[in-house]
């Protein structure tokens, strides 16, 4: 490796002051540290697998009189519901959701008596299944599942043989496995006879902000197949745009549904306020033709969740943020008036129209070590806060707070006891209230060094704000008692991401010009000598050092170059590493999706975030989330051997393996 040419302005003479890599203004706590509490190995399990979710906490749903009057919820009792996209039956009997009933993350099908008795199971796999809806005889279901494949498929069950069979992955029906091939709200025709479903199979992987961005926006068209799986067609699509929820007329002639630019898509699945600035329209096409388009509702909201009611030509929907945030109607009338609700999302319709269902979520904090579904029987899964790291001397957790408290770091013991505030992003400055307030700034990838005595950490302004702002590497001590900057910058630089190696020598980080937006790559800190060398200069992001420290994993923007200065190109990350001299590249995933948040497991394999299986629903229906295809990963360090470790409807990341060998504490640090 050479010396970096692009200097990171008064390390040396921070690192003398300090006497790198452990002195000074971190003075180690003379303090002996206790032992953590006696844990207990997890029954029948290897130990715990902590994971991140972005997603609600929560869903209830209620029955309500079409104007919002009289709600109630469609089943009481419930201490911690979690049910969601519920249909009608076009009897008028039956009510069809999906649950996460059996455990945080498992998505499975039900249905219930509109008074709320006759509960009953229709599918329960550890795939995830979404979206029934009952054929108008009653005899069959149609569904989203992942099942056999992690995409989201268009299914069908007989519900008195129990015969389910894929519709939308057959040799007649298959899509490009490299593209987005996504099926989503499927919807049967008043005689039986067809299925309407959204799709954005064989679309591109494209990123917001016109591609300037990485997280993925949608487009989708919308399709019809027989419940056999023949006769497959396309009936309408728009270039550049995004047309969901498909609702059949009650002559069977046309198709009911929502249009947004595939820009737009993107900012409907943010905060309110992001869905605020997006405008759809609610249209209808003629079945037979895919011609003769009308617009039935085009004023500016974001209006989803759109259906005729009853046999009139009146329209219901709903609108997800705005003046207008609720159920509106395009001909209200006496029974059907308009009404303001937030978090009211998926609206179905009785047959008659005089009544609705639908849901409101919860957006609680999930508590940190609250048990999650559990994909491989062997871990048990649980939530925690992001870039969580594990000291195998100390025994003690390490984890950003983002969505527990303020960006700053806590110590834990394994099971997220004796919480320590070991490095406060108030107490240290740097960083703006608004942005740490909006999640862009805050201290971001903690690692520990060897001994677990202290930690390094990236404090400062990341995601798209880092092109504008500063951010430094610190190191602190475990206790809360001292830290220091390693990488004074003066403004012009924002370094981020360090990682320790396992003999506690060197650190890796990510740079970036906080002046051009340029990435400047990854750099290696010798922390005896306070020399910088270049390792990569690409786009590159998120390194790790391995236990064994033959390789440091990382995630690239596999297609930019140089050329592109700060701009970002051809949307994809995918997962690399390299040894620490700088040889051996080696790309290990290759999904035209982007493959990124790669971590080490304690056993030496790789744990990554991916996008490779797309989206489980229209992605517009989506709140407050980033990447809502994103699932957890693994695979050996040769990239071999991939799998999938989760299989939710909502944002996964941030995982990491505690192994009950850590969990019993039979250990006891003397320092």
């Amino acid at each position: 490796m050479r010396l970096s040419a692009v200097a990171v302005m008064g390390l040396a003479a921070v690192c003398a002051a300090a006497g790198c890599p452990y002195a000074a203004q971190q003075q180690r706590s003379t303090e002996a540290r206790s032992s953590p509490p006696t844990q207990a190995a997890i029954p029948g399990k290897k130990g715990i697998f902590y994971m991140n979710r972005i997603g609600p906490s929560g869903t209830q749903l209620y029955v309500a009189n079409a104007d919002g009057s009289d709600a109630k919820p469609l089943m009481g009792n419930q201490s911690a519901p979690f049910d969601y996209h519920a249909s009608w039956s076009p009897g008028g009997q039956w009510i069809v959701f999906t649950s996460e009933r059996r455990a945080d993350g498992q998505a499975d099908l039900y249905r219930i008596k509109t008074d709320g008795t006759g509960f009953e199971v229709l599918v329960q796999t550890d795939w995830f299944e979404d979206a029934g809806v009952l054929s108008p005889d009653g005899t069959m279901l149609a569904y989203v599942s992942t099942n056999g494949n992690y995409t989201a498929n268009i299914w069908v069950k007989d519900l008195t043989t129990g015969i389910a069979q894929n519709l939308t992955d057959t040799p007649a029906t298959l899509s490009d496995k490299t593209l987005p091939q996504g099926h989503f709200r499927p919807a049967w025709s008043p005689d039986g006879e067809w299925i309407a479903f959204s799709s954005d199979r064989n679309t591109d992987w494209t990123g917001h902000s016109d591609g300037t961005g990485w997280e993925h926006t949608q487009t989708l068209s919308i399709y019809v197949i027989r419940p056999d799986g023949s006769d497959f067609r396309q009936v309408v699509t728009k270039p550049g745009y995004s047309l969901g929820t498909p609702q059949w007329s009650k002559d069977g002639n046309r198709i009911l549904y929502n249009a947004m630019t595939t820009e737009a898509t993107y900012n409907a699945h943010g905060t309110s306020g992001q869905q605020s600035s997006v405008s759809s329209q609610i249209l209808s096409v003629d079945v037979a033709t895919g011609l003769d388009v009308i617009t039935h509702a085009s004023e500016t909201s974001l209006k989803v969740g759109q259906q005729w009611i009853g046999n009139s030509s009146n329209i219901g929907y709903s609108v997800k943020a705005g003046a207008n945030e609720g159920i509106n109607y395009t001909s209200p009338d006496a029974t059907h008036k308009a009404f303001k609700s937030t978090y009211l999302r998926n609206p179905s319709w009785s047959p008659d129209g005089t009544k609705l269902v639908y849901e409101v979520y919860s957006w609680d904090v999930r508590e940190a070590g609250k048990q999650l579904f559990s994909w491989d029987d062997d871990w048990e899964y649980r939530f925690m806060d992001v870039f969580p790291q594990f000291n195998n001397v100390t025994g003690r957790l390490a984890i950003t707070q983002k969505q527990l408290g303020n960006s700053s770091v806590i110590t834990s013991g394994p099971e997220y006891t004796e919480l320590v505030d070991s490095f406060d992003v108030y107490e240290v400055g740097q960083t703006s209230d608004g942005q740490i307030g909006s999640g862009l700034g805050g201290a971001f990838q903690p690692s520990w060094a060897p001994d677990g005595s202290q930690l390094a950490v990236g404090l400062g302004a990341w995601f798209f704000s880092r092109a504008e702002n500063p951010a430094a590497i610190y190191v602190f001590n475990a206790t809360g008692d001292g830290y220091t900057n390693l990488t004074a910058t003066n403004g012009s630089l924002n370094a981020g991401f360090p990682s320790f190696s396992p003999d506690g020598t060197k650190l890796v980080y990510r740079l970036w010009s906080a002046e051009t937006g340029v990435p400047y790559g990854l750099r290696i800190l010798d922390l005896a000598t306070g020399e910088t060398a270049n390792l990569t200069s690409g786009w590159d992001t998120t390194p790790g050092w391995s236990p064994d420290g033959e390789r440091i994993v990382f995630a690239r923007q596999a297609n930019w170059t140089a050329a592109y200065g700060s701009r970002w190109h051809a949307d994809r990350y995918d997962v690399m590493t390299i040894r620490p001299d700088g040889s051996g590249l080696a790309a290990l995933t290759s999904s035209l999706a982007n493959d990124a948040h790669a971590v080490w497991s304690h056993d030496g394999r790789i744990l990554y975030n991916s996008g490779m299986y797309g989206f489980r629903d229209e992605c517009a229906q989506f709140d407050n989330t980033f990447q809502p295809y994103g699932q957890i990963m693994m695979m050996d360090a040769d990239g071999s051997n991939k799998r999938m470790l989760t299989d939710s409807m909502w944002e996964d990341s941030m995982p990491i393996f505690i192994p009950n060998e850590f969990l019993i504490g039979d250990t006891v640090d003397e320092r």
